[in-house]
């Protein structure tokens, strides 16, 4: 194997490989092993040709291209190591030619990741409070959430359901339509278009009303930005929402039958204060991180960018197509231009990979340690009763170490923000220059092993 490598720059490195022939012999042989199988040749049984039969007959790419992506990144990997390259995360190909074989390798190499004086970062934690005012706010969502809709002989008026005939135009074209349509009367509602609601205020049923509004610049549409909507709209009918007395007998008819109002109130207390407890150690937890990425300085090699890029671009794409959306109508529904998109996924991937990257450098400082039992644990909990192939299920538990790793560093590194360790004497900083990790990438493909 032939290698030549290029300067490093940016904490990646590109390797030059091609292929001589005894490096892709034992590549032709499975390939070979692979083909002999599918087709039959004169004079010999199935699978049974010698390799240079079937060579002549399928051509010497063809084998290869059996197992060209093995071949690849197996090359790869020697070349790495004989080149002594400390190398993380996939190697980008390109420029791949299978006369002779040869093709390129962008290498990310590990960065050089300094904390810096990450012992010392404190960020304030103040314990959450639940309010008086809130638990009331509570008590008043749940009463609404019972509420009825009962027809009232008057104009409609924000706050209540209208139903409503409409037909409308924008430059002469129809678009928006509806026929014994379900209008919910929100002072802010901004569907069709913002202050539709307010041109049904006071208006008689069965009256219709012809009016005019300007699709704002932020309208989810950008072809129809600025442009004027005409509207045509008879309400047929308005329904008032009437709610339940918040009593005891209110309380009691809910389906955990609460003894009375205060026992209600209790269990809507108690339940807030956990949920407000659980989102604001969440909160904690991401403002101690933004102090360690402050803190930290390094080079994240950009093809390991890259590769998180079209790993999000994927995964996006795939959710899309599972509920049957296209990709552009999507873009239009959130307001979004492609290049907007392009810059959100850039800034996703280079925000992940950057935590990765730190709250792994800090695991290695603060010495985390996974053990078999805390990983079984997980396990069972996630995958009991589940029946798996050797391969995956040890993919499975590498995944789980390394995401327990990941959260007993930051639990680690919250200890330190909250300074419950200023009495530790436990000196960390000379190590350092210690290799950093970063995990193996989401989505890596499994080997069936059985």
């Amino acid at each position: 194997m032939k290698i030549t490598q290029d300067e490093v720059v940016d904490n990646q490195t590109t390797l030059h490989i091609e292929l001589e022939d005894e490096d892709l012999d034992p590549y032709l042989d499975r390939g070979y092993q692979r083909i002999a199988n599918q087709i039959a040749i004169p004079g010999f049984r199935k699978g049974k040709a010698p390799r240079r039969v079937v060579e002549s007959m399928v051509g010497r790419e063809s084998l290869l291209n059996e197992v060209l992506d093995s071949m690849v990144f197996e090359s790869v990997g020697k070349a790495i190591e004989e080149q002594d390259l400390d190398s993380v995360g996939i190697p980008k190909i390109d420029d791949l030619d299978l006369d002779p074989v040869q093709f390129t390798a962008v290498v990310p190499l590990r960065p050089e990741i300094d904390l810096g004086a990450y012992e010392e970062i404190r960020v304030e934690y103040e314990e959450p409070e639940v309010t008086d005012e809130q638990i009331d706010e509570r008590l008043q969502a749940i009463r609404e959430s019972l509420g009825t809709w009962e027809t009232v002989e008057r104009a409609p008026q924000f706050g209540d359901m209208a139903v409503i005939n409409m037909t409308s135009e924008v430059d002469g074209e129809s678009r928006w339509q509806g026929e014994e349509s379900s209008f919910y009367m929100a002072e802010d509602g901004r569907y069709p278009v913002p202050g539709f609601a307010a041109e049904l205020v006071d208006l008689e049923v069965d009256q219709p009303k012809e009016f005019t509004l300007e699709i704002p610049e932020d309208f989810t549409d950008a072809s129809v930005v600025g442009k004027e909507a005409s509207f045509n709209v008879t309400v047929t009918e308005v329904r008032e929402r009437v709610l339940p007395e918040l009593n005891d007998e209110f309380a009691q008819s809910l389906p955990d039958g609460f003894d009375d109002l205060d026992a209600l109130a209790t269990a809507v207390r108690e339940g807030m204060v956990s949920e407000t407890e659980m989102q604001h150690q969440m909160e904690y937890r991401d403002s101690v991180i933004d102090a360690l990425l402050e803190s930290a300085s390094f080079t994240i090699p950009p093809v390991v960018i890259e590769t998180e890029i079209e790993r999000i671009q994927d995964n996006q794409r795939r959710s899309l197509e599972n509920a049957n959306i296209q990709v552009a109508d999507y873009l239009a529904a959130v307001g979004m231009t492609e290049d907007e998109a392009e810059q959100e996924a850039e800034d996703q991937a280079e925000q992940r990979v950057r935590r990765t990257m730190v709250i792994n450098r800090l695991a290695d400082l603060e010495e985390v340690e996974v053990t078999d039992p805390e990983i079984d644990e997980q396990f069972n909990q996630l995958y009991a009763g589940q029946r798996m192939r050797r391969q995956e299920r040890r993919d499975l538990r590498n995944s789980l170490s390394d995401r327990i790793r990941y959260d007993k560093a930051v639990e680690a590194m919250v200890s330190i923000a909250k300074g419950e360790r200023d009495g530790d004497d436990t000196d960390t900083q000379d190590v350092q220059n210690e290799e950093s990790e970063v995990p193996d990438s989401e989505g890596d493909q499994q080997e069936d092993d059985s």
